[in-house]
């Protein structure tokens, strides 16, 4: 079933880990991709991946976190498809600091990337879909959100500001068609939580999970393509959380 035929969508941070999974599993429902990502080999190297199972994909080398970058992005995705429908904010940084060794870089950074990203990729799409009266336009949040992250305030208030923001959003492009929705993974198999979690550590969360262990990126790839359908036209402002019930909200 290709659910996606046709649609164009950008995702972002998509050169590896669960962008890279997102980009895959759109593709393989018939969406033309925009691989955008600001490490440039690995965004050809899924722009490969998407063709060699017969997809169609677009490799931009982008910084989420700079304007002009988010827009060439874009506008090198309009020339190359003609129209966009899907944008997929997922790209994002964890580092690891207590606020009290924490530098306002560190915080400026993790914040630039993880949330002024989602808004200027937003905002750099929202006349297009403005445009064509449809699209959609999905966020990936995360469980610190709710919980926060011992360690890692910025990222935490980062992914909550994504929440508050994709809310304010959908009330915006909703006379429009417009659904704009986040989707809140778990603890996820990628290198990202390898980063600061030990394998004994990541296990200990496992054995807590009700469904008996850590979210895979496929799991969320489900969740992606149906916010991006048609059977998705009546949702909005909603986080979906997809986490093996880790989190029950």
């Amino acid at each position: 079933m290709e659910r996606l035929k046709n649609r164009i969508a950008i995702v972002t941070g998509a050169g590896q880990g669960i962008g890279r999974t997102l980009a895959l599993g759109l593709a393989r429902e018939g969406a033309k991709v925009v691989v955008a990502d600001i490490n440039e080999e690995n965004a050809a190297s899924v722009k490969s991946r998407v063709e060699a199972s017969g997809g169609t994909a677009f490799a931009a080398s982008t910084d989420v976190s700079n304007e002009d970058s988010v827009q060439t992005m874009v506008d090198e995705s309009l020339r190359e498809f003609g129209k966009l429908d899907i944008l997929i904010n997922n790209a994002g940084i964890f580092p690891v600091s207590s606020v009290e060794e924490m530098k306002e870089e560190d915080w400026d950074r993790v914040i630039g990337t993880n949330l002024i990203g989602a808004f200027l990729c937003s905002r750099a799409v929202s006349g297009t879909f403005l445009q064509q009266g449809s699209g959609r336009i999905i966020s990936i949040t995360s469980g610190r959100a709710f919980q926060g992250a011992k360690n890692a305030a910025h990222y935490a208030s980062s992914k909550a500001g994504i929440i508050g923001f994709s809310k304010s959003l959908a009330l915006e492009l909703a006379p429009r068609q417009i659904t704009v929705n986040v989707i809140c993974p778990g603890i996820t198999d990628t290198a990202q939580p390898r980063g600061h979690q030990s394998e004994e550590q990541i296990y200990s969360q496992a054995q807590k999970i009700p469904l008996g262990r850590i979210g895979q990126p496929e799991d969320l790839v489900g969740t992606a393509v149906f916010l991006a359908s048609d059977a998705a036209d009546f949702i909005t402002g909603q986080t979906v959380i997809v986490n093996g019930g880790s989190i029950m909200w």
